[in-house]
């Protein structure tokens, strides 16, 4: 099995630093940068700076690739150090007015202006209505465009930094043929709930800019009414969008109870990141699953005794 191993560009030179404890990599689907934790021991020649290149391989694969953001040291001279990827930089804010793009071009012209890397742009197709974006985050910016092209024409694309390049994939093109199943797991958690994000009803509003008058716009079950009681979704239609398309689609997103599925100490696998999709075949007790799921989030361990992940899995009833 190959070994995970950690390098360190500063200036003009490369270091390989042993880690002290276990690697810790975080993916997740939407909103977060990558990350990486890992610990080394500061031995007289071992010196690097915040904003140093680092990489992570496993074997030949190149796991992830970003920049010291934080070293944190405690007595015996360990330094406990955490990474980003380049998605870090998005997190910066800006005022940006577009109008006609598509969230690809969107993506292209951001990362254009900040001098990002790209590597594969898929093609999302659906025109984004004319918007202002005032003092939001650059990534703030792109999830919302992706947000209102999934809401719109129902596919899903994910944003991500692989290998020190920014990547945006369709879902279905991020399956992973690693089965979750009961032979692969140590533990997991599993909620069923209607207390959290399940609505039997919908409720939108829009201010007229010509009238100034608010408008609402509706979506109603009945039979989920009668059976959990009135729980309203309540929120604000964003610039653009169709307000009674939007209302029935958020509908159908919210109109089941909420299932949290949580994988501790599963099969580490190199190639799962948030957005991978996985099958899964599980006897959850209330129900049996056999079905594709979302890596919502995902943390890799790699140790002296071997790989491990943790895993929240989403999709359709299942949310994080």
């Amino acid at each position: 099995m190959d070994r995970a191993m950690i390098t360190v560009q500063t200036d003009n030179f490369l270091f390989t630093p042993v880690s002290a404890e276990e690697i810790v990599l975080e993916f997740s689907r939407a909103g977060t940068p990558g990350k990486l934790t890992f610990q080394v021991v500061a031995d007289g020649v071992l010196s690097f700076h915040e904003g140093d290149h680092v990489v992570l391989r496993l074997g030949t694969l190149v796991l992830f690739s970003g920049f010291v953001f934080s070293k944190r040291r405690t007595w015996g001279g360990v330094i406990t150090v955490t990474a980003y990827d380049q998605i870090r930089y998005l997190k910066n804010r800006d005022t940006l007015a577009y109008e006609g793009l598509t969230a690809t071009e969107l993506v292209r012209q951001i990362a254009g202006d900040w001098g990002m890397l790209c590597g594969e742009i898929a093609e999302t197709g659906f025109l984004l209505p004319e918007r202002v974006e005032n003092g939001r985050s650059l990534l703030d910016m792109i999830q919302t465009a992706l947000d209102i092209t999934a809401e719109q024409t129902g596919h899903l694309f994910v944003l991500y930094d692989k290998a020190g390049e920014l990547n945006l994939t369709h879902v279905q093109n991020m399956a992973e043929d690693m089965l979750i199943c009961e032979g692969s797991i140590a533990n997991f958690d599993y909620t069923s709930t209607i207390d959290r994000g399940a609505y039997s009803a919908v409720r939108l509003h829009r201010t007229d800019g010509a009238a100034g008058e608010t408008v609402f716009y509706g979506a109603q079950r009945d039979d989920l009414v009668r059976r959990w009681g009135m729980l309203r979704y309540f929120g604000r239609l964003e610039e653009g969008a169709f307000g009674t398309e939007t209302a029935e689609a958020l509908m159908r997103l919210y109109g089941s109870k909420t299932r949290r599925f949580r994988i501790q100490d599963a099969v580490g696998n190199p190639c799962v990141r948030g957005g991978s999709m996985l099958p899964v075949e599980m006897n959850l007790g209330d129900i049996i699953f056999r079905d594709y799921l979302m890596a919502e989030r995902v943390v890799h361990r790699f140790s002296e005794g071997g790989h491990t992940m943790e895993l929240v899995l989403a999709g359709g009833e299942f949310r994080d």
